[in-house]
Order: C-alpha cells, then structure tokens, then sequence
C-alpha cells in the first residue's frame, strides 16, 4: 500500500470533526493555496480572453430566470448521477 493509499485509509477512519480539521489544515498549506491560486489566474485570463474576442453573453431580466433555470437543473442532474456514481 502507497503512502496516498495509507493516508486516505487513515483518513477515511477520522470522525467526520476530525476529517473537516485535517481539510481545514490541509487547504492552508502553501502548495494547495499556489495551486488555486495558479488555476484562479488561468480562469480569469481565460476569461478576460474571450471577452476581448466578444465571446460573451449580456443577460436582463427575461433571460436571466431562464439562466437561473438552466443551471438549477444541471445542478440537479449533476447531483443525481454523482449519486449513482459516486467518486472514489
């Protein structure tokens, strides 16, 4: 068994008080905050990118509760399925 492996096992026996400290404790580690950090830099170029190439759409009143619609329901589906498929 790797490492990894011994650290999710053990990690999996932690209460669930327990399994939030080590997320928290693990979410401030400097190389987990450079990583999003690093991702959070892509996604913004990204998208100032596709705004400079007119990429974008503008939303008012009619279409944003459509919007909110849409995106409520592929929540839901996204939930279903990950229900159905849960990650290991």
């Amino acid at each position: 068994m790797s490492t990894l492996e011994e650290i999710k096992a053990a990690a999996t026996a932690l209460d669930p008080e327990e399994q939030v400290e080590l997320f928290r404790w693990w979410t401030q580690l400097d190389t987990f905050r450079a990583r999003q950090l690093a991702a959070l830099k892509r996604d913004l170029a990204l998208g100032i990118e596709q705004l400079e190439q007119g990429r974008y759409r503008t939303f008012d009143d009619a279409n944003l509760m459509q919007l909110a619609e849409q995106v409520s329901k592929s929540g839901r589906e996204r939930l279903k399925a990950n229900r159905k498929h849960p990650a290991s």
